[in-house]
């Protein structure tokens, strides 16, 4: 691996030195030699082969070790299952587990009802609470409606008081001016 990378590095060198040489003849454009060109561009496919042969070699080898840890996890897999079938066919040690099994499907049984109960019962008050909170809502609305419109029945008697106090001031006025001009004449 170190003998691939010295090998790039020289060409990597030879093609810089060959740009260094090289004729410019318009700007970003260069002349270089075109043999030279071939030979540095022909000779990588060379100094990589033998990078690209050892990533072959891991690759297969890495297959095979998957390939084996694959295999051995099979036998580990199938020995666990013959043990298990084992232990299982057992007849106290089966009973017992099925006793057992049956002691705890029951208890997880019972819970869950008793779950369901509480989800129920605390569904029933949640509703009854929202059904209490809007009734009261509704009734604090029609309140708070009920004053407003009394407090604007007495703003505008207020106000047609103030229309006919002022009606009458008018009529007053007038009445006066009346008598003013027929007592000057």
């Amino acid at each position: 691996m170190v003998e691939t990378e010295a090998k790039l590095f020289d060409l990597i060198d030879e093609l810089t030195a060959l740009t260094d040489d090289a004729i410019p003849i318009f700007p970003g454009r260069i002349v270089v030699n075109q043999r030279e060109l071939i030979r540095i561009v022909n000779s990588f496919p060379n100094a990589i082969s033998d990078e690209i042969n050892d990533a072959r070699v891991i690759l297969k080898k890495k297959d095979e070790i998957l390939q084996e840890a694959k295999l051995r996890a099979e036998r580990i897999i199938q020995d666990a299952e013959n043990e298990r079938y084992k232990l299982l066919n057992e007849s106290s040690l089966n009973k017992a587990m099925e006793e057992h099994a049956e002691k705890f499907r029951q208890t997880v049984f019972e819970e869950c009802q008793q779950i369901k109960m509480a989800a129920f019962n605390e569904a029933q008050e949640l509703r009854l609470s929202a059904k209490n909170d809007a009734i009261r809502m509704k009734e604090e609305s029609q309140a708070y409606a009920q004053q407003l419109l009394n407090n604007l029945q007495q703003d505008l008697d207020n106000l047609y008081q103030v229309v006919l106090n002022g009606q009458q001031r008018l009529q007053e006025m007038k009445t006066t001016d009346y008598m003013q001009h027929m007592g000057n004449e």
